[in-house]
């Protein structure tokens, strides 16, 4: 009935897929051994198949989290896809693969060395290992040396940022997941001091920034935004953190922060987004503490804009984790043009459950109090979707610039088209900047190799929350979960568990386009842990094809030319979903 064999293994590892991934969300205890048995059984009237690379990988350890303001931060990785169903071409980009292990590495970030620009760090969650992973290079990331670090101790969601004087800081959440924990490399992320614990309790996503003498982390605690500072004198010379600031009215989570221009270490601003749970709409706020690690606090809350993005909305790229607004936010302190402007990048949907989700920025000129109208940074003309995006300032020339993972182009023919016959699940990792304070942005241009896809990597937390970058001296330093495997160095094989690929976008060039703007401005609303962190250092693998230059050149601020305005995309009829079941 079904054709062959393969057909009916490959339907039954599919509902498989699907009974597991249903039964880590809450169900009740008698549902959740139905699906159970019934999943089983599938499995073992499953055909033996030949592609063994797909079922070496072991479940990891699961908590449940109640829907809301926390994320499943320790899910289990779903029943992996067992059989290839399309395999790419050539590379279309030249990547290279930072990663190349076994497993899933997602949620990810990279940062470069302001004092060496050869010097790059990759990190990334890293399942089944209770560790961070990172690779480090010294040739401008032609090629990686990797290993782990807060080996044995780490749960995940690690962020990490570099300050002038070289350190680079490193934030994570605990194997027990009760501790917000940073670390310091002062060797280029080739080891890690022990842990330093700035939270304790009931907390999810942290992030990270430097100031000018400074570092700050904040994090959800209970349900709400708490965040900490600490003065930085020198190379490997911080601290203590000062006391815990409770944020007013910071009811949210799944935003970030950054440091801009003052004295005390400069002004800190935090932001998020409140429901946390839901496919939304949702707001998001802002919160800014104008004497950064002065003696006073955060002030009242800002509202920034509404968003059709929830906390846990469903798109068909991440149908398994869904997305969240992710608003991520940089503060312009380099003294030039656009000195004291702060960028906020976040995701919208055209129309609530629709699919079609956009990258929008808004920008603030008086420390927040007030925010311009969104313009649009991807500027595709599609009704596909683009999602978790993040921002990064080039501290040398003022230049900011996003990325983001894009499906618009995937029309579901297999092949130049998408990995399979579904339109908008297959992404592809895209980048672009500004150089007029975010009123025009350059044409966006693919930095990866090929089409990838989350459903077939059977990671827990399909690309992640974040993809986190950085940008220094002329040059965007991207790097993103992929498993299009265009290169053939990815072990796990094509379209199975994500590897790492990195390609620097230069930050010159090209004529940057005007994109639409919506909405008229809105109203302004009034202890030490010593565990050590082992770090494994295998010999450098070279990757096929270099993509970084070994000196990167600060390149002056190019004029916009603005471009005709593209002509408005057609707004399709929003599809039914059903109600999604309480997620953890």
């Amino acid at each position: 009935m079904f054709g062959n064999l393969s057909r009916i293994a490959w339907l039954a590892s599919s509902f498989q897929s699907d009974l597991t991934r249903r039964i880590n969300k809450n169900t009740d205890m008698n549902t959740r051994l139905h699906l159970t048995v019934l999943a089983a059984v599938f499995a073992f009237v499953t055909p033996a198949t030949s592609i063994l690379h797909a079922q070496v990988l072991a479940a990891t350890e699961g908590i449940d989290v109640p829907d809301g303001t926390r994320k499943c931060i320790k899910p289990q990785e779903r029943a992996p896809k067992s059989t290839d169903l399309f395999t790419p071409l050539t590379c279309l980009e030249a990547v290279v693969n930072a990663s190349a292990t076994a497993g899933n590495q997602a949620e990810s970030f990279v940062n470069v060395n302001p004092t060496n620009t050869n010097n790059l760090v990759a990190t990334s969650n890293n399942p089944g290992t209770a560790s961070i992973f990172r690779a480090y290079s010294t040739d401008a990331g032609a090629t990686w040396t990797r290993g782990t670090i807060a080996t044995g101790v780490a749960c995940c969601d690690g962020q990490a940022a570099w300050d002038t004087f070289g350190n680079l800081f490193l934030v994570y959440i605990n194997n027990s997941v009760n501790q917000i924990n940073v670390i310091l490399s002062t060797d280029g992320g080739v080891t890690f001091s022990a842990p330093v614990t700035a939270g304790t309790g009931s907390i999810d996503q942290p992030s990270i920034a430097v100031g000018n003498g400074s570092v700050w982390v904040d994090w959800n605690q209970s349900g709400s935004m708490v965040a900490r500072g600490a003065p930085v004198t020198g190379l490997g010379t911080w601290g203590p953190f000062n006391a815990q600031q409770a944020i007013p009215s910071a009811t949210g989570s799944f935003g970030g922060i950054a440091v801009g221009p003052g004295p005390n270490g400069g002004k800190v601003i935090v932001t998020y987004q409140n429901p946390t749970g839901g496919q939304g709409p949702a707001t998001i706020f802002a919160n800014v503490d104008a004497d950064g690690l002065g003696a006073g606090g955060f002030g009242a809350r800002i509202t920034v804009s509404a968003t059709n993005v929830g906390g846990f909305d469903f798109i068909p790229a991440q149908d398994g984790r869904s997305i969240d607004a992710e608003a991520g936010v940089v503060w312009d302190a380099t003294g030039g043009t656009f000195n004291n402007r702060i960028y906020l990048v976040y995701t919208d949907e055209t129309v609530p459950e629709n699919n079609d989700t956009d990258i929008l920025m808004r920008t603030s000129t008086d420390d927040g109090a007030t925010w311009s109208a969104p313009v649009r940074v991807n500027d595709d003309a599609t009704t596909n979707s683009q999602f978790l995006p993040y921002v990064a300032l080039d501290s040398t020339t003022g230049t900011v610039a996003v990325g983001f993972h894009d499906c618009r182009n995937d029309n579901g023919v297999p092949g130049p088209g998408g990995t399979n016959m579904i339109p908008n699940d297959d992404a592809e990792y895209f980048g672009t900047f500004t150089t007029d304070g975010g009123a025009t942005w350059a044409l966006n241009r693919r930095l990866s190799g090929g089409f990838s896809n989350a459903a077939a990597a059977a990671n827990g937390v399909d690309y992640g929350d974040y993809v986190g970058l950085s940008a220094f001296a002329g040059k965007l330093y991207t790097l993103w979960a992929d498993n299009a495997n265009c290169d053939g160095t990815n072990p796990n094989g094509t379209l199975h568990q994500f590897d790492l690929y990195a390609n620097p976008l230069t930050l010159t060039g090209g004529t940057p386009t005007p994109t639409p703007t919506a909405s008229p401005t809105p109203t302004a609303t009034a202890t030490a842990t010593p565990t050590a962190t082992a770090t494994a250092t295998p010999t450098a693998t070279a990757t096929p094809t270099a993509t970084a230059t070994a000196t990167p050149t600060s390149t002056a601020t190019a004029t916009a030319t603005p471009r005709p305005t593209p002509t408005p995309r057609g707004v399709p009829t929003p599809r039914p979903r059903p109600t999604p079941l309480p997620r953890p």
